[in-house]
């Protein structure tokens, strides 16, 4: 009995050595079917199904390679070696079960605590599940257990970075470099993470070791391309993007960044061209076909732009949400019998901007048709009135059972889209098409009568993404302030508020007495003239008919268009363009010589 076991088991170890020795010369079907054959005769054979797992997973057949790495766990049990648990999490990780891989390569690490790959991939477990802290403090252990394994740093710096810790993650990547078997994509990510530190030249000089390493590979030139759009180059850029998409043409992602880089040098018109590439590419990305809405847009070419629009539920990065409601989106017509749901969307200033077409909406009702509109909370005053508006309510995102029963729904930015707006002369109304509901009467403290009475706003939501470029520094205003014949209301609200202590105390802190955005309405039509940056009030302010001056980034939004000093969406505006990149000295330039033409005429 005991000789015919010991031949069973030389009969195993051979198999296992001789598929070995396949593997060696790149024979990995013949290895497999070695190894399957032998295992059909010894089914709960530990070290003969690991293998035979291993090489499964090697041709990407995990859920074999599953059956047969569990096989091998049972039947080891306690006596499991660490690689035994190591393979079987890291298959978990690789079948998208992060959980699985976690709680068995922590009961791998109960048997054997100083093994660094449990750690390793317990870190990276902990990564999926996104605490990113617990995967720093494994992969330390990693590193600690094995400080020259340059996975276990890689992966360090990588969690590093990915919590901000810049610089301590910089120090890891390059002792990564200097580890047993560096990986060859360590020179990519070192330039990667500074470029996110704007050390663009040294950020240039990895990538160029980069390609030295890697080839010419097509990701290489989109993150290329990105530093040096970051740093100002952007023909150079453009000629890196262009490399790109030559080594992978069917990629979208390259025609998207070079259709990016040319929104930004303001060429629209090229710009749509590479959109339209990316789309035809991968038609159902929602970020193509968003990004595209925008440059048309831009251009003002309403009917493409709003078509386009409606695919901003399938760009990741859109703001808000989408709302998944049983009931179907508004198609614009007759809504008689029914009611119909306006739900706000994105900022205050999209909810003014498309105010304008409610009357429309309202006007559709027909016989017996319901409208109720949904504002953010800072408008329910302003719009509590709303002239045709059946009810008003609050916004309430989380918790649709609240909700009075409706119909019909509609987002209120796919208005133009629902009503068949085509071009600016399809707009229902024109400006002013916002009123001020009924409440208290606010009056316009300690006003100069003779004065030209000017409410302002220097910044917008710092949390926005492009807040950095669309808002401007409180010093810029200070000259203004000592204009003969000019007096200043202060109208910022929010995290910016407190800068104004910095302005001269004749300027009036009118904020100090606005609580919602109809006290801003009520006070700006006592104004003579709003200027403010991108912003709601912005919005407000060109929806009430005021006299408003919008100070512009170069790359500015799409509704402020390209290249023109007036508004097609708010005919009382003026809009005040950087002459270029950044240079908002020169957009105060520019308005403090309007100010004085405007004190004269108000003089007159």
């Amino acid at each position: 009995m005991k000789q015919k076991q010991k031949q069973k088991t030389d009969l195993v170890a051979d198999a296992i050595a001789q598929a070995k020795s396949l593997v060696n010369q790149k024979k990995l079907p013949a290895a497999l079917a070695l190894l399957s054959r032998v295992q059909k005769k010894n089914k709960r054979h530990p070290e003969l199904n690991f293998q035979l797992s291993q090489l499964l997973s090697s041709v990407r057949n995990f859920d074999l390679s599953a059956r047969h790495a569990d096989m091998a766990l049972s039947a080891f049990g306690d006596h499991a070696a660490s690689a035994v648990f190591l393979h079987r999490a890291t298959l978990y990780l690789q079948t998208k079960a992060p959980e699985k891989a976690l709680e068995l390569s922590k009961k791998g690490l109960d048997r054997h605590p100083n093994s660094p790959h449990l750690h390793l991939v317990a870190g990276r477990a902990m990564r999926a599940l996104g605490n990113n802290s617990a995967a720093i403090s494994l992969f330390e252990n990693a590193v600690n257990l094995e400080p020259k394994n340059s996975q276990s740093l890689q992966d360090l710096a990588q969690a590093l970075e990915a919590s901000g810790q810049f610089k301590r993650a910089l120090i890891v990547f390059r002792y990564c470099r200097n580890g047993s078997n560096p990986p060859n994509n360590s020179a990519m990510l070192i330039a990667n993470l500074l470029q996110q530190m704007d050390r663009y030249d040294e950020s240039l000089a990895y990538y160029q070791v980069a390609l030295k390493e890697m080839g010419h590979q097509s990701f290489l030139y989109l993150n290329l391309g990105a530093l040096l759009r970051r740093s100002g180059a952007p023909e150079k850029a453009f000629h890196s993007y262009k490399k790109s998409a030559v080594l992978k043409p069917n990629d979208g992602g390259c025609f998207y960044n070079l259709g990016n880089l040319d929104r930004a040098g303001l060429d629209a018109e090229r710009a749509a061209k590479w959109f339209r590439q990316a789309i035809a590419v991968e038609p159902q990305n929602g970020t193509f076909h968003w990004n595209y809405a925008l440059v048309k847009l831009l251009e003002g070419d309403l009917d493409v732009g709003f078509s386009e629009y409606e695919w901003r539920w399938q760009h990741a990065g859109f703001p808000s949400r989408r709302r998944n409601f049983k009931q179907p989106q508004w198609d614009g017509k007759d809504y008689s019998g029914k009611t119909l749901f306006v739900h706000a969307e994105q900022g205050m200033g999209d909810h003014f901007q498309f105010m304008r077409f409610i009357p429309e909406i309202a006007r559709l009702k027909g016989n017996g048709g319901k409208l109720i509109l949904e504002c953010h909370d800072g408008l329910m005053t302003l719009f509590a009135n709303y002239p045709d508006v059946d009810q008003v309510i609050e916004r309430n995102v989380d918790d649709p059972s609240t909700l009075p029963a409706f119909d019909v729904h509609l987002p209120i930015v796919s208005a133009p889209f629902a009503l068949d707006v085509k071009s600016f002369d399809d707009m229902p109304t024109k400006a002013p098409y916002l009123s001020v509901s009924d409440g208290p009467d606010l009056v316009l403290p300690n006003a100069d009568p003779k004065a030209l009475k000017i409410g302002f706003v220097w910044g917008g939501n710092p949390d926005f993404s492009d807040d950095k470029k669309r808002s401007t520094d409180l010093d810029y205003y200070q000259p203004l302030f000592d204009i003969p014949g000019t007096q200043f209301f202060c109208l910022q609200k929010g995290p910016r508020e407190p800068e104004i202590n910095a302005a001269p105390q004749k300027v009036v802190r009118l904020n100090d007495q606005i609580d919602d955005f109809r006290d801003t309405a009520v006070y700006m039509n006592q104004l003579d003239l709003v200027i403010t940056t991108c912003t709601s009030v912005a919005h407000l302010a060109g929806g009430l008919g005021r006299p408003t001056w919008v100070l512009l980034h170069t790359n500015s939004d799409w509704r402020w268009l390209l290249d023109t000093e007036d508004s097609p969406w708010y005919p009382t505006a003026r809009l005040f363009r950087q002459p270029t990149n950044g240079d908002w000295q020169g957009v105060f330039d520019t308005v403090s010589a309007a100010l004085l033409e405007a004190v004269r005429a108000h003089q007159k």
